[in-house]
């Protein structure tokens, strides 16, 4: 199962906009920044992952697994966000089960994961 396309961001002018003005969450594998944003319906994700973290193998290893996470763990994240993540130099080590972790940790901080308590009426 795909990702939808409208999930992604592809534009480097968003990028931009979500490190400029949101904030960054650091995790042990994963810099998470977050924007709040009103123009978009449930989330928008974006992933960084430099060549310090190795070749181009590497790279796109670390990419499809945190696609993976995001996959998996999209129900849990709030609606009206736009998220970067971006890969620190300990990812290129861990395994799938230890990126969700982190992702879901670090989320949990930034306060952009969906309340599993019902809203008080």
């Amino acid at each position: 199962m795909r990702l939808p396309a409208d999930l992604r961001m592809k534009a480097t002018g968003e990028f931009a906009r979500v490190r400029a003005e949101g904030t960054s969450f650091p995790g042990r594998f994963v810099v998470l920044s977050v924007l709040r944003a009103t123009e978009v319906e449930k989330f928008r994700f974006g992933l960084i992952t430099s060549k310090k973290l190795g070749n181009a193998v590497v790279r796109n290893r670390i990419r499809r697994s945190l696609r993976q996470v995001i996959r998996e763990e999209q129900e849990k994240l709030a609606d009206g966000l736009l998220l970067v993540i971006i890969g620190r130099w300990r990812a290129a080590d861990a395994a799938v089960a230890d990126l969700r972790h982190d992702v879901l940790r670090t989320a949990q901080r930034a306060g952009i994961l969906k309340s599993s308590r019902p809203p008080k009426t």
